[in-house]
């Protein structure tokens, strides 16, 4: 079957579903064009404004189909010079909620599942090689290779804690909220250096390491600055109220179900977050802890919108999985760059409004439906409302879709291998996760539990 054969079944196809068979449909619009009986002239009227009707529809789902048209042909997103990566970085893990709590899943670039880890995994390494969970006698090191875990460091019992990386992963900093204190931990000394009481509840709060940790920084309704002078932490500066005018930090929890809604910039004194609430994207100065500038991208609901960081951190990348809507965010300069449509999932109305009615919080994260290439060069993007659609390709250089794979699938969330040669997709059912190659033959299906619900990335992700 040749492009315009297929091309007109698909069209064939699609009015089928609305009126009838379509080889019926233009004769009947040419016996309504015949001659009629002058002595009936509305009626002759009546009968052309809804033929010119029938050919207007034919017309427009016409051009809309052949516009929406992805050129065929095999696309590889597969990096032009080679990347390294460390030991299990390329390795997927994926979290499940289970009746036993959570369990992570990690499987490799052939399919094959390396391990898993009956912990509370939030976070991974920015190189990728390790996995942290929180527990209450401290932090428990899995290897990203098979998951066994390392060691644990012992820190200060506390009843509930939120972690955070620096970096250059040397630092991890845990807030606790009874008793409301920060501990810091060396990662390459293998223990807990400094510990603090910061005088301020810190249930769910999230934080900022800085470089080298010399300074740690808390959000909540009070911010506060902690600075780190080698052996202990004191308290440097506190603004009280809405310092931060944006809940973008607190929003989808630490990890937000795979990829940091924040980042600090190169300049080590600019952070850069996204607030999924209101979409504003808020530039704020560490030095002064005031707000430098803000700009507001339009969306149409919040748990529809994933943020993705490029990888070196100029870059931030904004998808709306419901509407396809990609927004490009100019870190250096402060502004809203190029925006552009990707190819949605075809559209599903009862979705669609339960996501009106019912918002998915998926375990408190946002969905992770679109991805970066190592190299920045290509975005993969998936839709929403749980209908096939399969993975959009977009070419960032240019901002255009240059292809899909699985277009006859639905999916939730993506992940790209730290070498960029593997892409892993997670299914719409949350039971299976597709390795792929970067061409976009399929590799292996994985069976995962049920209620898997998101990729543990990197925290530079």
């Amino acid at each position: 079957m040749n492009q315009e054969e297929s091309l007109r079944a698909e069209i064939h196809q699609t009015l089928d579903a609305i009126g009838g068979p379509t080889p019926a449909l233009l004769p009947a619009i040419s016996v309504r064009l015949r001659p009629v009986s002058p002595r009936r002239p509305l009626v002759a009227f009546g009968r052309l404004a809804a033929a010119l009707a029938i050919a207007l529809v034919v017309g427009t789902v016409v051009f809309s189909m052949h516009r929406a048209r992805i050129s065929p042909g095999p696309v590889s997103t597969s990096p032009t010079n080679p990347i390294s990566a460390g030991p299990g970085a390329n390795i997927a893990w994926v979290t499940s909620q289970t009746i036993h709590g959570d369990t992570v899943t990690g499987v490799d670039g052939t399919g094959r599942v390396v391990g898993r880890i009956n912990a509370p995994v939030e976070l991974r390494s920015p190189d990728g090689t390790h996995l942290y969970a929180i527990v209450n006698s401290g932090i428990d090191i899995f290897s990203a290779i098979d998951g066994h875990k390392e060691r644990t460091i012992p820190l200060i019992a506390f009843d509930t804690g939120v972690p955070m990386l620096s970096s250059d992963g040397r630092y991890l900093a845990v807030s606790s909220g009874s008793p409301a204190m920060l501990q810091l931990v060396d990662l390459t000394l293998g223990r807990a250096i400094a510990s603090i009481d910061v005088g301020v509840p810190t249930f769910g709060t999230p934080l900022i390491v800085g470089a080298q940790a010399q300074h740690v920084y808390i959000f909540g309704q009070t911010v506060v600055k902690l600075a780190f002078d080698g052996s202990t932490l004191h308290l440097e500066q506190r603004v009280n109220g809405s310092a931060f005018p944006c809940a973008g930090l607190v929003a989808g929890g630490v990890n937000s179900a795979g990829g940091l809604a924040f980042r600090v910039l190169a300049d080590n004194r600019t952070l850069v977050a996204f607030c999924p609430m209101d979409g504003r994207v808020t530039w704020y100065d560490l030095e002064g802890l005031t707000v430098k500038h803000e700009i507001v991208v339009g969306q149409q609901n919040p748990f529809w919108v994933t943020p993705v960081f490029a990888a070196d951190g100029n870059t931030l990348y904004l998808h709306e999985s419901g509407t396809g809507a990609l927004h490009v965010i100019d870190l250096v300069h402060e502004t809203a760059g190029k925006s552009t449509k990707v190819a949605m999932a075809r559209w599903n109305f009862l979705s669609w409004l339960g996501s009106l009615l019912v918002t998915p919080a998926y375990a408190g994260g946002i969905p992770r439906s679109a991805a970066v290439s190592p190299d920045g060069n290509w975005l993969y993007a998936v839709g929403g409302f749980g209908a096939p659609g399969g993975l959009s390709l977009v070419h960032l250089p240019d901002a255009t879709v240059r292809g899909r794979w699985l277009a006859d699938q639905a999916l939730d969330s993506v992940l790209a291998s730290a070498d960029g040669r593997t892409v892993y997709v997670l299914t719409a059912s949350g039971k299976e996760l597709l390795v792929l190659r970067a061409d976009g033959s399929q590799l292996a299906k994985v069976a995962l539990p049920a209620n898997t619900y998101g990729f543990i990335v990197p925290t530079s992700s």
